[in-house]
């Protein structure tokens, strides 16, 4: 089968194409013929080397690919999943410590991949598998209800999309996002999105106040990082709970203490890598039914030809864009 293997983590020029043998699924895994490799800001990390000391090292010679979506081709031991069937998949190993998606098939532990909702297609769902249910188990952490008020910075990224769709069609009272250019956020406004801070006009302080009746959030769910969080801390109100789970804005953050201290808030690391088979499907499910009632909708910027994932990695690092990125077949 085709594929795309890097045997060092030395950026796209590194990346090449191979023909390499069709994996057999074995133990507790399914087979995915591949329809949309994922292309995720992760794929840019393991392939130019970017992530952090303390994770585990990369599995030499890979396949990229964290993500993706495909079709059932042995569903193996899974009562779940049958051949056939659409699935989208997601989690930590795959193209860091195991085999990828960007091939023609890949094998699939079954307790990460989840059959695709009928109203969200393969590309969309390669970014979704993972960036809803990482939205919604944050918010979930947080104490979400119904009524509460959210501030999820960066829309156009995929979990500040999900977040936002997810907290309002989960009936938040008020749910605010950010971007850093007028054109982002004009574009994020004709998406649907109707609360959207211009960072290059105002603070997000000033906007978070200005769309939210004069005073903080409830939660916030930040995937950006860097001063990106310390910003959103002087965003909340009493008890406010701030959760961490990214750091595409920069890997360390000076905090004004104070801007915690008097309103007692709290900042909480979190990754949906950590959660247990059950509260992943339990995301799922939410996503699922969401999704098949049009409540929420997974956001899609643009696919490119299998033959061209160097492009597509560059696209992702340096583009910003607006939605999902694929690979097809």
């Amino acid at each position: 089968m085709r594929a795309w293997m890097i045997e060092e983590q030395s950026g796209v020029s590194s990346l090449k194409q191979v023909e390499v043998d069709k994996p057999v699924a074995s133990g507790t895994e399914i087979l995915v013929k591949m329809t949309a490799p994922g292309v995720i800001p992760f794929d840019v990390a393991i392939v130019n080397d970017q992530n952090e000391a303390n994770f585990p090292p990369c599995s030499l010679p890979l396949i990229p690919g964290n993500q993706g979506a495909g079709i059932v081709e042995d569903a193996g031991t899974c009562n779940r999943l049958k051949v056939g069937d659409r699935v989208m998949f997601g989690a930590f190993p795959y193209g860091f410590m195991r085999a990828g998606s960007w091939a023609e098939y890949c094998t699939v532990e079954q307790d990460h991949a989840w059959k695709i909702p009928d109203s969200v297609s393969d590309g969309a769902a390669a970014q979704a598998s993972v960036a809803y249910p990482t939205a919604y188990r944050a918010l979930m952490e947080a104490g979400f209800a119904a009524g509460k008020t959210v501030l999820v910075p960066g829309i156009g990224g995929s979990v500040g999309n999900a977040g936002y769709q997810l907290a309002r069609a989960l009936g938040a009272a008020n749910v605010i996002s950010t971007t850093s250019s007028s054109a982002k956020a004009e574009q994020a406004r004709a998406a649907g999105f109707e609360n959207v801070i211009d960072l290059s006009k105002q603070s997000m302080a000033e906007g978070v106040h200005a769309m939210n009746n004069g005073e903080g959030v409830d939660i916030v769910i930040d995937s950006l990082g860097g001063q990106i969080l310390a910003e959103t801390a002087k965003c909340i109100k009493r008890y406010s709970k701030i959760i961490c789970l990214g750091f595409a804005a920069g890997r360390d953050s000076t905090i004004t203490l104070a801007d915690l201290i008097l309103y007692r808030g709290s900042i909480q690391g979190y990754g949906v890598y950590t959660c247990t088979p059950e509260e992943w499907a339990d995301a799922w499910t939410v996503f699922t039914t969401l999704a098949d009632e049009g409540k929420i909708k997974p956001l899609f910027d643009r696919s490119f030809p299998f033959d061209q994932a160097p492009e597509a990695l560059e696209y992702m690092a340096h583009a910003r864009p607006f939605g999902g990125v694929a690979l097809n077949f």
